[in-house]
């Protein structure tokens, strides 16, 4: 809980960057903040759960190959071969689920504080929200508590709304951070657009 702690002009000085990205988001209760982001409560895309559904089944095959190949060294190696072969179809059947059941991406201001992206409907500052974000371009997919802190009518566009995470898995904001990183690098930081609140 040290990201409620971050005070707001520390958030402001982070980088932050442009990004396209899917934002499925839903409200939550202060009592589900604490939650893992991935907990089965929220409503997590069905694309989510498939990569660690799909390292838990090559962690049991890797073992069990082990296992083989002491007894049978050329039936191991097969077995092996063939791993290496499923593990190559399911990653492309991870990619390609992650773009059909992913809402359609939107421009997001991203730092790792926290996003802003269109809401279709007001969200009230101080309002909790499980979101669940994904890149299509760079495939990944996080799932992140955070809390609103802006929600301003922007007409056509629906509602611009600023989230600071408030919990966020370790290895997400590195991901985060790593993208953030890359973008910054190739000249995509944002520096104009500073919103007294923006997490």
């Amino acid at each position: 809980m040290a990201d409620l702690q971050k005070t707001e002009s520390e958030r402001r000085r982070e980088t932050r960057v442009n990004s396209t990205l899917a934002v499925v988001y839903q409200r939550i209760s202060a009592r589900e903040i604490e939650a893992d982001p991935y907990d089965n409560r929220f409503e997590l895309p069905q694309h989510f759960t498939l990569r660690e559904e799909l390292d838990q089944i090559d962690s049991v095959q890797r073992s069990q190959i082990e296992a083989l190949s002491r007894e049978n060294e050329r039936l191991g190696g097969l077995m092996q071969a063939l791993n290496l072969k499923i593990d190559i179809i399911a990653q492309a059947i991870e990619d390609s689920l992650g773009r059909m059941l992913s809402p359609v991406p939107q421009r997001v201001n991203l730092s790792p504080g926290g996003l802003s992206f269109h809401a279709s409907e007001p969200v009230t500052p101080g309002t909790y929200v499980h979101l669940a974000v994904s890149n299509p371009a760079r495939n990944y997919h996080i799932a992140a508590i955070g809390r609103v802190v802006f929600c301003e009518d922007e007409d056509l566009e629906g509602f611009r709304t600023g989230v600071a995470f408030v919990n966020i898995r370790h290895h997400d904001r590195q991901t985060l951070a790593r993208d953030i990183q890359r973008k910054a690098v190739s000249n995509e930081v944002v520096e104009e657009f500073e919103h007294p609140d923006t997490p």
